[in-house]
């Protein structure tokens, strides 16, 4: 190989920057490598190592490889904030370490003075020096805030940045203008503070809360992250990330920031609640009940707590006092939106559709007019052209100031009801307006999905399928469930469910995280799967069966219906060796359309919105499973949903046959087995297997172009 030059330097750099934003971060480490030993003086090389071995969570090196640069470019502020704040993650000798190379930076002194006010990393505030206002003239400002004179706020805000710029000030009118209903205003305001210090801790948590209430989720969650490495222990950034959190479907970062707040302020009614709602998404009755518990001793409970309550205590098997509870919620707070659709929920869950839509229909009766009860109407059951609901959701459809979720809610409610009535232009026009309010709000990062799948794929490196059974936990059977939603997953666990010997456990959520904690563990210091140890793989599976344990204490072999479990089968195989993964299968182009029509919890499936995003989302998945059958084919049993509905006994028996349970009637008639199911199958699980679900994309042909032309390239049995 001939040897490099100094001109190729900038091509070479541009390559690692691309070979980063694709997810292939191990290529781009070489070619930075590679560029070191030809420009070993240039800081941003070590800089951009830097950036990603923190995206592969690889913190060590991430800190070495920041420690290079700053010593290369003592002066360079992007590189000491970037080095500071990653040492704020870690541990105190780690922020040490930053803190004493920090006194060799020719930084500005007050950048300096703020960095190492950073390192201590146990502020709740940090200190400012106003240049234009005094502090007692910034305290006025916020009294008048905290004592509800928004305007005289806004108004003296606005004399005493006539005198010049000063982020404290802008700070403050940015939340008195948004207290006054001027968001955009606002929103300039907060970014005029951050403009003049993008690290101001309390601005950032200002405009974080701010966003948070707007549902700019995205930009809120990077905003308050952000404030708590500056300011950590900040009530207003640990409540605003526990509500976010909880929002988007994260519920154990949620707790984690909770956890904080509470810890300094035990009694704060708003962390309380939110964390009982954390709580429930983990089917953590007994700390849901715990923290409503705590609520109630402070004052009468609200409607929604007792609907929260009425959902503890149903996971805990209390259906009597279940059904008090909400109940009691619906005396309480007849109205509340959450509480009706709880209570819906919770009816609709066990299989009783006249009583949720009652609720529902009384609910709109009495006017509480919104998307997602509209929505859950019309998911429940087919409703004619000429009910009076349609011509209501119509019409509030056709409203130009309708909120944006409402907007999606109502949407997808309209597309059920064309889709009844076999109206595919009708059911196009509401969906591709509604999916687009949706990737607006939640944007999706397909890097992301690739660069997961890429990481994960060069930890196998070594992986050794004759270890599997030699170590682990042995004393776990579970069944684990996956595959793509809408791809037959709650179907399969109804059947197996419906064994004597099995209790369906739903989506627990539990491996993935503690798989993980795991992996993160081994990556750190440049391991792999090779080097995960069988007292840790034991660790690992034992940890499982322990949350198990708390979530379903009476069920002896139990099945996890959890998607995400086809992203880490070699987890479970090492982890569990007498667990049983069962993956589905179904035509691609069935598949994607029934997520791309469906409405997911937010935060969760951000792929399902765009029709590009679904061709990844596929093509990984089928790459998952090839590469898991290259490594151990007998460890992972494909079902076809196609292949069930056509010739249900045989499919059935094959699968019993695999998870090692003898054959029963009642597997067969699983629509009959009397059990909650949380997902959007609900329904359809009540019903004996049907092949009405085959062929459903094909009215929408046309507007399917991208999905259908990027299905067309993938190889697979299909398409």
């Amino acid at each position: 190989m001939l040897p490099l030059n100094s001109n190729q330097i900038p091509a070479l750099f541009q390559k690692a920057g691309n070979l980063a934003r694709m997810g292939k971060s191990d290529e781009a480490l070489k070619v930075l490598k590679q560029l070191q030993t030809m420009a070993p003086n240039r800081a941003e090389i070590p800089f951009q190592i830097a950036q990603i071995h923190q995206q592969l969570g690889q913190s060590d090196a991430a800190l070495s490889a920041y420690g290079t640069a700053a010593r290369m470019a003592p002066g360079e502020v992007t590189v000491w904030r970037a080095y500071a704040n990653l040492a704020l993650r870690m541990d105190a000798a780690s922020r040490a370490m930053v803190a004493k190379q920090l006194k060799s930076a020719k930084l500005p002194a007050a950048e300096l003075k703020r960095l190492a006010a950073v390192l201590k990393g146990s502020g709740s505030s940090t200190k400012r020096i106003s240049k234009t206002a005094s502090k007692a003239e910034i305290d006025a400002l916020t009294t008048l805030l905290n004592t509800g004179r928004v305007k005289e706020a806004e108004a003296r805000a606005r004399a005493l940045l006539a005198r010049g710029g000063n982020e404290a000030v802008s700070m403050v009118h940015g939340v008195a203008l948004a207290a006054l209903g001027k968001a955009d205003k606002a929103d300039q305001a907060f970014k005029t503070a951050l403009a003049a210090d993008p690290d101001y801790g309390e601005a950032l948590a200002q405009y974080g809360q701010f966003l948070l209430q707007q549902a700019r989720h995205t930009e809120a969650r990077e905003t308050l992250e952000h404030a708590r490495r500056i300011i950590p222990d900040n009530p207003i950034v640990l409540g605003n990330l526990g509500l976010l959190y909880t929002d988007i479907n994260a519920p154990r970062e949620a707790i984690e920031c909770l956890d904080a707040l509470l810890k300094q302020a035990p009694g704060n009614t708003a962390g309380l609640f939110t964390r009982a709602k954390a709580r429930l998404s983990l089917e953590d009755a007994t700390g849901t009940l715990e923290d409503l518990d705590a609520l109630a001793a402070k004052s009468a409970p609200t409607g929604e707590m007792l609907a929260l309550r009425a959902m503890a205590e149903k996971l805990q098997g209390n259906l009597d006092a279940s059904r008090d509870a909400i109940e009691k919620a619906l005396e309480t707070d007849p109205n509340h939106l959450r509480v009706v659709t709880m209570a819906a929920n919770l009816l609709q869950r066990s299989g009783d559709f006249d009583a949720a839509e009652k609720v529902l229909r009384d609910a709109i009766a009495r006017g509480v007019r919104s998307g997602g009860v509209y929505r859950m109407v019309a998911q429940g059951r087919k409703l004619d052209l000429d009910d009076p609901l349609v011509d209501e959701m119509k019409a509030l459809w056709d409203r130009p100031d309708l909120p944006d979720e409402a907007r999606i809610d109502l949407g997808y409610g309209l597309v059920k009801v064309m889709e009844d009535h076999k109206d595919a232009e009708a059911a196009w026009t509401y969906l591709s307006r509604a999916n687009e309010v949706m990737a607006k709000l939640h944007p999706h990062d397909m890097r992301k999905e690739q660069g997961d799948f890429d990481r994960f794929k060069a930890f196998l490196k070594g992986f050794d399928p004759a270890r599997i059974g030699s170590c682990g936990y042995d004393q776990n059977s579970t069944v684990f469930i996956t595959g793509l939603p809408r791809s037959g997953t709650t179907l399969v666990e109804q059947i197996l469910a419906s064994h004597s010997t099995v209790t369906g456990g739903d989506e627990l959520g539990i491996f993935h995280p503690l798989g993980f904690e795991q992996v993160a563990k081994v990556a750190k210091t440049g391991g792999h799967i090779v080097d995960m140890t069988d007292a840790q793989l034991e660790e690992l599976g034992r940890a499982y069966q322990d949350a198990v344990n708390t979530r379903l204490p009476d069920g002896e072999r139990i099945t996890d219906k959890t998607i995400s479990t086809y992203q880490i089968a070699p987890l479970v195989w090492l982890a569990m060796p007498n667990a049983k993964i069962v993956a589905l299968r179904r035509d691609p182009r069935d598949n994607l359309w029934s997520i791309f029509k469906n409405r997911f919890v937010a935060g969760l499936h951000l792929y399902s919105y765009s029709q590009a995003a679904l061709v990844q989302t596929y093509r990984l998945y089928t790459e998952y499973l090839d590469l898991w059958r290259e490594l151990a084919p007998d460890r992972i049993y494909e079902i076809s949903y196609e292949d069930l509905v056509e010739d249900p006994e045989t499919e059935i028996r094959k699968l019993l046959e695999f998870c090692d349970l003898e054959w029963e009637d009642a597997c067969l008639d699983f629509h009959k087995t009397k059990r909650d199911v949380k997902t959007l199958s609900v329904a359809q699980v009540r019903q004996p297997l049907y092949k009405s679900s085959v062929g459903k994309w094909e009215p929408y042909a046309e507007h399917l172009t991208e999905l259908l032309n990027g299905l067309a390239k993938i190889d697979d049995g299909y398409v």
